[in-house]
């Protein structure tokens, strides 16, 4: 055989089987690249890591759990969604200008991130800009961060930048990145 001919046939092989283990899926109107079932969020990963070299959290500071603004906002929490969330404490707490970002975790209720945003004198629970359970399997990160500025467009882009998004609490494996299983769960 030769040579063109042996590299064309090469070349036409590799494609056929990758072809037959990497593919692109849709998933509630985005894309994963599948790996012999397994899911990857590829975007989401990289958003990632281009936000950790573009984001500068300079303004945003991080409030200690006895502050008297950590307490007015814990307490906040504790009030909102009675009678499991009395028991929030801290995981982190977030805030730039009238805007906090915290994480809590509960005794019944799945860790979560919520915004808060101080009206008037008075920290107010955005309720619809609230995560709670698994981005499984997209990039905990990035969905966590994209469903949060769609809930409160206010919120100041370094603020949402600098939180911490643990793919051990909200994320599809390890690092975030994956793998999924094709039915969703991981392995």
């Amino acid at each position: 055989m030769k040579r063109h001919v042996a590299a064309v046939v090469a070349v036409l092989t590799l494609l056929l089987v990758v072809d037959s283990h990497v593919d692109w899926v849709s998933q509630d109107g985005g894309k994963l690249l599948e790996v012999n079932g397994q899911r990857f969020d590829l975007r989401g990963w990289a958003a990632e890591q281009t936000r950790a070299w573009q984001i500068d959290c300079n303004a945003v500071t991080t409030l200690p759990p006895e502050s008297p603004t950590a307490q007015t906002i814990l307490t906040a929490i504790q009030q909102h969604s009675l009678p499991d969330s009395r028991s929030a404490r801290w995981l982190q707490l977030l805030q730039q200008d009238g805007w906090s970002v915290a994480e809590v975790a509960f005794d019944t209720l799945n860790p979560s991130l919520v915004v808060l945003h101080l009206q008037g004198h008075q920290w107010r629970v955005q309720d619809r800009a609230v995560w709670s359970g698994s981005t499984a399997p997209w990039h905990s990160g990035d969905l966590v961060r994209r469903y949060l500025r769609e809930q409160a467009p206010g919120l100041p882009k370094a603020l949402l930048g600098c939180v911490k998004v643990d793919p051990k609490r909200y994320g599809p494996g390890p690092g975030g990145l994956g793998p999924v299983s094709a039915l969703g769960a991981q392995p």
